[in-house]
């Protein structure tokens, strides 16, 4: 709204501009109360919606994961000595018992010079080949820039060659060592070494030539593949890292890393077992009643309302919180059909207490997964239709679905957030049109107010004269 200069009429003596701007500020005051309050009004629905739709939200994962079959078909491996190995499984792996004898670990093969070096030595030119296994070979020139023992590692270590350098220091004199970066017989170095004797330098060929035997550079440590004999067998199996996978057979989908050897063979078995992980259905069925709990506490905060204060939720009476406490408490009570026992949350360990929220027994849980994992997955994931059975929609499913259409990216708190959003951005143009109106009554009043002062000069003027015409006359008839 533009600002009102101060004058004092010239005809009246009244302070115009001060009289126009409270009379404009009292116009103003009752339409700008109510824009701030709805606004207000609004910001609050907005952040309440906000926080009801991330409770929601958070409650759709936890159902979600009851949905899955996998939460309820889980295995888990076993190492009675996990300081020979341990062991991680797939869904798909059969339970199952089996001893593992670990033979052998995988070790990368290792070189290191004959003989000693001395730190200012210096090779001919020449180069080195070097191949790890079946991979690409690497060539690595060697000249006058790079002839030193230091300058030679550093080179191998850039070229990528699948080999690390190191240089170990003893006085004046370098020791190298090359390693494979991967262990496996697959992995053995190979070394090719070019260049001729030079005067006063070291010879690269003779120095680096490695075929097998003690030469230029010696063998440290062979090149080796990680051994295990599983249930007695006659056959052993071996892997190039210490890592076995498994990709068919009664151990399909199971992970298998040897740590140590013991000292015979029977410190170096132990049992590997493979069974069905409660757990997780036990910690997916534990965050579903987190989860919920968290729901009703938000759902009551949004809601209450305190007597003593008189300050309610900003949700009180919300039709939207109302539909869907009454939907999820509805779907959490309800049986699926089915021959199972274990067809609704009662029958697994889940009450309703008194405040609304729900406890969980953990116990029942174990003992109905024991009795019955199909009939309880089942619960939750539901089943396909078969010739006997119609299709059954588990409650994880049914659960799921339902929050994606009201807290989902397209569902209905969206959309209501968006509403809330836009009504409170289109009071941004209620209020321009305000501060329009009241530019226009300022003017107006001023206008009005001016040409009041005018009129009042005017009459002043002419109710002075006439006051000077009556003394002038008065002044005669006193003469007389």
């Amino acid at each position: 709204m533009a600002s009102i200069t101060s004058s004092i009429g010239t005809g009246s003596g009244l302070d115009i501009g001060s009289l126009v701007s409270q009379l404009v500020s009292a116009e103003a005051a009752p339409a700008a109360n109510r824009i701030n309050k709805r606004e207000a009004k609004l910001q609050t629905e907005l952040s309440a919606i906000g926080t009801f739709k991330g409770a929601l939200s958070s409650f759709r994962s936890s159902a979600f994961s009851l949905s899955l079959s996998s939460t309820f078909t889980a295995m888990k491996a076993t190492s009675s000595n996990s300081s020979l190995f341990t062991a991680t499984v797939g869904y798909s792996t059969m339970a199952g018992n089996y001893n593992i004898k670990v033979n052998q670990l995988a070790q990368a093969h290792s070189l290191e010079l004959a003989t000693l070096v001395n730190k200012d030595a210096q090779f001919n030119d020449g180069a080195l080949k070097i191949t790890v296994g079946s991979g690409a070979s690497r060539e690595i020139a060697i000249d006058s820039t790079n002839n030193t023992l230091e300058e030679i590692a550093t080179a191998i270590n850039k070229a990528g060659a699948g080999v690390t350098a190191t240089i170990l220091n003893n006085g004046d004199n370098r020791q190298l060592t090359l390693k494979s970066t991967a262990t496996g017989v697959s992995n053995t170095i190979k070394i090719e070494v070019t260049g001729a004797d030079e005067v006063g330098k070291l010879s690269l060929a003779s120095t680096f030539d490695y075929s097998g035997t003690d030469a230029g550079l010696k063998q440290v440590q062979a090149a080796q593949d990680a051994s295990i004999t599983i249930d007695g067998s006659s056959t052993e199996t071996t892997s190039s890292s210490n890592i076995f996978l498994f990709n068919s057979g009664s151990l399909s989908g199971v992970s298998l890393e040897v740590k140590s050897v013991g000292a015979d063979a029977a410190a170096s078995t132990a049992k590997l077992e493979i069974g069905r992980n409660s757990a997780s259905a036990t910690d997916a069925l534990d965050g579903f009643i987190k989860g919920f709990n968290t729901l009703m506490g938000a759902i009551k905060s949004l809601t209450s309302y305190d007597a003593k204060t008189k300050q309610a939720g900003a949700l009180l009476g919300d039709a939207s919180v109302r539909s869907v406490n009454f939907q999820l408490r509805k779907m959490l009570g309800e049986s699926i059909s089915g021959p199972s026992a274990y067809n609704n949350l009662s029958s697994i360990g889940v009450e309703t207490q008194r405040d609304g929220t729900l406890k969980f027994d953990s116990n029942k849980l174990t003992a109905a997964l024991a009795a019955d994992p199909t009939g309880v997955a089942r619960l939750f994931t539901g089943a396909e239709a078969s010739d006997s059975e119609p299709a059954v929609e588990g409650l994880g499913t049914r659960l799921t679905t339902y929050l994606d259409k009201i807290a989902g990216n397209s569902g209905s708190l969206n959309s209501r957030l968006d509403t809330i959003s836009k009504n409170i951005s289109n009071l941004g143009d209620v209020r321009e049109t305000l501060n329009m109106r009241l530019q226009k009554l300022e003017i107006r009043l001023t206008k009005q107010f001016s040409a009041m002062d005018a009129l009042v000069g005017q009459l002043s003027g002419t109710s002075n004269f006439l006051s000077q015409q009556l003394e002038g006359m008065a002044a005669i008839y006193d003469r007389k």
